[in-house]
C-alpha cells in the first residue's frame, strides 16, 4: 500500500466515525444565498484572481468533458465551470456554490483531501467515498498567502476514463500562478504593491498609438479616425475577432486623450461572476449586506472618474446587468449596492466585444437599446488574414522582442517559408502570430499544420515539395533533428518502429535525441506529415 492509498484509507475511517454514508448523494451543509454573499464577498480577491485563468484553461480544453471547482479554505464552493453536461450532472448532486467538499460534510475527495494535507491530491473511482461521486477523477491543489495558509482549493472534475497523472500537474500549476499573483497583491512593499496593482488591474494604460505595429492603409486610417474621437465624450464600441488587438487601441485612445492622467479601468465582463458584477461596478455602501466592509466599497466606475472604463467581452454581460449600465448611460449617474445617494460620473466609456451583438439582439441576448448607446463611435478591428501586408512586420517584431526574452538567437525565416505564412489565414490573428514567433525561436521550425493546411494549397505535389522546405534554416544538423520529430510523432513516440523506419538501430536513435535535447513537448507540437 503506497502512501496515497494509506492516506485515502484513513480519511475513509474518519468519514465512517463521523456517520458519512456511503448513500449520500450531497453535502450536509449547503448554506443560504445570503450566507453565500457574504462567502464571495470575504474571497473577492481569490475569485477575481482565479476565474480568468480557470475560463482560460477551460477554453482551451473545452471538448474535454470537465469542470472545474473553486472553494474558500473550508471547503465551501465559490465558482463552478466547464462542460455544460459535466455541470448538469453535479447539480444534481448539489456540486454548486454554496455546498461545502470537506471531509466532514461530504467524506472523501480530492478537495477535502488537499485540506487535510495541504497538498496537490488526485483521487479517482472508489476512492471517493460516497458512491455518487465515484464515477469522477478528481486533481486538487490548495491556494496558499504568502504565509503558506490555504486560502482555497483550485479541483478539475472529469470521468475516470480520462483521468491522466498529468492533469494533477496542470492544476497545480494553475495553482502556484493564482497564488503567486494573490501574494503579490498582498506584498508589503508598498512601491512594489502599487506598482504590480496598477498594472494587474489596469489602473492606468500603457500602450498607445505609436505601439501599434502597422503598416497596412486600413490600420493606418483606423489609429487616425481613433485619434481623431480620443477626446469624445460619447461611447466607443471596438468590435473585431479575438486576438486584434481591441484593448491595445482602449488603452492608446485613452493615452491620446485629455483623461490620459485619469484612471482607465479595465474590466473583463465575461470573468466576474454573475453574483458579483453588480457590487464590481457599482459598489456598495455601508451595511449593504452582512459581512460588507465598513465603510463601504467604491465601483470600478466611481474608480475611473474622470478617466476611462474599458468592458471588454461586453456581449458576455448578462441581461439584468445590461438594464443597469443603460440606465447608468442614461442618467450619469450610479447607485451603490445598499445606498440611496445617487453619485455622478464623468467617465467615458469605451467597449469591446469579439461578437456579432446584431445576431446577440435577434436571439434575445443584447439589448438594443443599450447596443445604441454604446455604439455611437463604432470602430472596427480588421482581421489579420484582411492585413497581410503587415505579416513581416509583426514577425520581425515579435522574432526581436522573444528572441530577447529568451535569449535565444533569432532565427532567419526563409523565403518560401514566408509565403506559406503569408498564406496561412490566422483564425487567432495577432495573439497566434506571436505564438507561432514564440514556437520558432524556440524550435527553429515552423509549425506544419501551417505548411501543409488546404486553406492555402490544394496542390497535392506543392505541398510534397513544401513538406521538403519546412524548415527555417537549412542547416543539416537542424533537418535531421527535425526529420527524427517528424518519424516519432508518425509512429507515436514508438523508438523501435521509428529506428527500423529509419533504418538505424535503438541506441542510435536514443544517442540523436539525447544529441539534440528532443523532447516530448517538441513532438506534441509538430503535427504528423499528411
Amino acid at each position: 500500500m503506497n502512501e496515497q492509498e494509506k492516506m485515502v484509507l484513513e480519511s475513509h475511517k474518519r468519514c465512517e466515525a463521523l456517520g458519512i454514508k456511503r448513500t449520500r448523494t450531497f453535502s450536509r451543509k449547503i448554506i443560504t444565498a445570503q450566507e453565500l454573499q457574504i462567502k464571495l464577498q470575504e474571497n473577492n480577491d481569490l475569485i477575481i484572481t482565479a476565474i480568468p485563468f480557470i475560463n482560460e484553461m477551460y477554453n482551451f480544453a473545452k471538448d474535454t468533458g470537465s469542470f472545474y471547482i473553486l472553494t474558500d479554505k473550508d471547503g465551501c464552493i465559490l465558482n463552478t465551470s466547464g462542460d455544460e453536461n459535466m455541470l448538469k450532472e453535479a447539480f444534481k448532486s448539489k456540486i454548486i456554490p454554496g455546498s461545502y467538499m470537506n471531509e466532514e460534510n461530504i467524506g472523501t475527495n480530492a478537495i477535502s483531501l488537499a485540506i487535510t494535507t495541504n497538498m496537490p491530491v488526485q483521487i479517482f473511482g472508489e476512492q471517493n467515498f460516497i458512491k455518487s461521486h465515484h464515477k469522477w477523477a478528481c486533481s486538487a491543489a490548495p491556494i496558499k498567502n504568502n504565509k503558506g495558509e490555504i486560502i482555497g482549493v483550485l479541483d478539475l472534475t472529469e470521468y475516470n476514463e480520462y483521468v491522466y497523472p498529468h492533469t494533477l500537474g496542470i492544476v497545480a500549476a494553475l495553482a502556484r500562478v493564482i497564488e503567486k499573483i494573490i501574494q503579490f497583491k498582498n506584498y508589503n512593499n508598498i512601491e512594489k504593491k502599487q506598482k504590480f496593482v496598477k498594472g494587474l488591474c489596469n489602473h492606468e494604460a500603457i500602450y498607445t498609438f505609436d505601439k501599434i505595429i502597422g503598416r497596412n492603409e486600413k490600420i493606418i486610417n483606423i489609429i487616425e479616425y481613433a485619434k481623431r474621437i480620443s477626446d469624445s465624450k460619447s461611447s466607443i464600441l471596438i468590435t473585431g475577432e479575438s486576438g486584434t488587438g481591441k484593448e491595445i487601441f482602449a488603452q492608446s485612445i485613452h493615452n491620446y486623450s485629455k483623461r490620459k492622467n485619469m484612471p482607465f479601468i479595465a474590466v473583463n465582463c465575461g470573468s466576474i461572476p454573475h453574483n458579483l458584477i453588480e457590487s464590481e461596478l457599482f459598489g456598495y455602501d455601508t451595511g449593504a449586506f452582512t459581512g460588507a466592509k465598513k465603510k463601504g466599497n467604491a465601483g470600478k466606475f466611481e474608480m475611473a472618474e474622470e478617466g476611462t472604463i474599458f468592458l471588454d467581452e461586453i456581449g458576455e454581460m448578462p441581461l439584468d446587468m445590461q438594464v443597469s449600465l443603460l440606465r447608468v448611460i442614461e442618467e450619469g449617474v450610479i447607485n451603490r449596492i445598499g445606498g440611496s445617494k445617487q453619485i455622478p460620473l464623468n467617465v467615458r466609456i469605451i467597449s469591446a466585444t469579439n461578437k456579432d451583438l446584431s445576431l446577440e439582439i435577434r436571439k434575445g441576448r443584447f439589448r438594443k437599446d443599450l447596443f445604441y448607446r454604446l455604439n455611437v463611435v463604432p470602430i472596427h478591428l480588421p482581421a489579420l488574414r484582411d492585413r497581410k501586408d503587415d505579416i513581416p512586420l509583426l514577425i520581425d517584431y515579435y522574432m526581436n522582442k522573444i528572441s530577447s526574452k529568451l535569449n535565444k538567437k533569432k532565427v532567419k525565416i526563409n523565403e518560401i517559408c514566408m509565403e506559406n505564412l503569408l498564406r496561412w489565414n490566422w483564425p487567432g490573428n495577432i495573439r497566434e502570430l506571436e505564438n507561432m514567433v514564440e514556437f520558432i525561436v524556440n524550435t527553429e521550425m515552423i509549425p506544419e499544420e501551417i505548411l501543409s493546411s488546404k486553406s492555402y494549397s490544394t496542390d497535392i505535389e506543392e505541398i510534397n515539395i513544401q513538406h521538403d522546405m519546412w524548415y527555417t534554416d537549412m542547416e543539416l544538423e537542424l533537418v535531421e533533428k527535425a526529420h527524427i520529430i517528424r518519424i516519432l510523432n508518425k509512429f507515436n513516440g514508438n523508438i523501435t518502429v521509428a529506428a527500423k523506419a529509419m533504418k538505424i538501430g535503438r541506441n542510435t536513435l536514443y544517442r540523436k535525441i539525447q544529441r539534440y535535447n528532443i523532447r516530448y513537448s517538441e513532438m506534441s507540437k509538430i503535427t504528423k506529415v499528411r
